[in-house]
């Protein structure tokens, strides 16, 4: 998933965005670095995926990140079908459960990890 974070210029990615397996551990990997950023806290994070994905990517971002009074918004907002739909509930419920624990709760699928993990390099 692409992130387009205004007033940083670096077009390589940095290494710790590149933790993330799925859009809930990218999501919280975004906002740990951003937590420890100097930048200004009226800043505004911008999310660009896929049209599908988008809605989802979003949610999760302004809860992990607008928590931190930074505004999260769509580069486009498409709807989502059906199945988008059920991934925002579960996602939304990982993200609320990272903000109470600090874990997306990730650990509780371990095989489903380990493929993503794979399928991304990580």
């Amino acid at each position: 998933m692409p992130l387009a974070v205004p007033g940083l210029m670096r077009l390589q990615p940095l290494p710790e965005l590149l933790q993330g397996y799925d859009t809930a551990t990218q999501i919280t990997a975004l906002a740990h670095w951003l937590r420890h950023q100097p930048s200004p806290r009226s800043a505004r994070v911008w999310i660009a995926t896929g049209p599908d994905h988008t809605a989802r990517a979003v949610v999760l971002a302004r809860i992990a990140i607008g928590s931190q009074g930074i505004r999260v918004g769509p580069a486009d907002w498409p709807t989502s079908s059906p199945s988008e739909h059920r991934k925002l509930l579960r996602d939304t419920l990982r993200l609320t459960l990272w903000r109470a624990t600090g874990s997306t709760g990730a650990w509780l699928a371990p095989q489903v990890v380990a493929r993503k993990r794979a399928n991304c390099g990580v």
